[in-house]
């Protein structure tokens, strides 16, 4: 899923903005993230770690109307090999990462997990949330299980209309309360989001939550998700004033692709993708009731983020 492509042959809700963009399926499949990491390095990929302050400040915010009733779990929609739980869970860098893979973990996959688990465990997490993982590469999932990024896994393609949720699978959706996203919708449409929505936080019903956390490309027309979340009964919508860089295009055919892609919706470019990178869109979902409360929260992050000059931080809109 996570900037992967889908199978020939299925109907594709955005078919022109995924030809646009550069297709990188064959690294999701190996048994462990080498070519993956290495690939998304060489293109500058930063979307997850640019969302990690607002996918962290939405779980404190559950954690702080929940008291600890029960825990913060996170499905991170388009995991991959669990780069989410590694940025959010564990508070690892994309850089971080590039180095443990280039020069420490090894190529068979089962030395590989042993040391990634004994590299995540040697001091505490700073987000205390469990993960569950969705992708549609079941050897990307494969690795996170065993790794000990995810504690539970879905390696289903849900894009295909004859696959839905099993009994297991929808228990692992019912026991999330936070859903996010980062980089894979496109590839991850309205139909994916039908499947997972109408589960998520039904085993603990509470006063507040559960929470979503979405990026999307601006090249990408968010109407199909948030008309799926709201037929739930969510309130969707984008974060104002917040832009995330997510990669640089891979070549000038992409550069060109995508740039007429958005020229043509009227998009103004200029301060943005004319940089030589693809943004995306910050958007969150909650109940109309409580939705005021977390825009608020993605403001105050955003504000943080512009103050934190040590880190990589978003760019924000002027």
């Amino acid at each position: 899923m996570h900037e992967g492509n889908t199978k020939k042959g299925e109907l594709l809700k955005y078919e022109r903005e995924n030809q646009a963009k550069a297709c990188f399926q064959d690294v999701y499949t190996a048994p462990t993230p080498h070519g993956y990491v290495a690939m998304m390095a060489k293109n500058g990929y930063e979307i997850g770690e640019q969302a990690r302050p607002y996918c962290i400040a939405a779980a404190e915010l559950l954690r702080k109307h929940t008291e600890n009733a029960w825990p913060v779990q996170m499905l991170d929609v388009g995991c991959s090999y669990g780069m989410g739980s590694a940025f959010v869970k564990y508070g690892c860098s994309f850089d971080e990462m590039v180095a443990f893979f280039s020069t420490r973990a090894p190529q068979d996959p089962s030395a590989a997990c042993e040391v990634m688990r004994a590299w995540i465990n040697v001091t505490p997490t700073p987000c205390d949330v469990r993960c569950v993982g969705l992708d549609s590469s079941k050897a990307a999932v494969r690795f996170a299980m065993r790794a000990g990024l995810l504690d539970g896994g879905i390696a289903r393609d849900f894009e295909n209309p004859d696959i839905a949720p099993n009994a297991e699978e929808c228990s692992w959706l019912r026991s999330c309360n936070l859903l996010i996203s980062t980089g894979a919708i496109g590839y991850v449409t309205d139909r994916t989001m039908a499947h997972i929505v109408p589960h998520i936080g039904k085993d603990h019903p509470s006063e507040f939550g559960p929470l979503a956390v979405l990026t999307i490309l601006r090249m990408f027309d968010a109407t199909p998700i948030r008309d799926v979340f709201e037929k739930h009964g969510f309130k969707f919508e984008k974060v104002p004033g917040i832009m995330l860089p997510q990669r640089r295009f891979t070549n000038e055919d992409e550069r060109k692709g995508v740039l007429k892609i958005l020229h043509d919706k009227g998009i103004d470019t200029r301060e943005w993708e004319d940089r030589g990178k693809q943004f995306a869109e910050l958007f969150i979902a909650a109940d109309p009731a409580h939705f005021p409360e977390l825009l608020e929260e993605m403001k105050r992050t955003r504000s943080k983020c512009m103050c934190n000059k040590s880190q990589r931080v978003a760019y924000i809109c002027r």
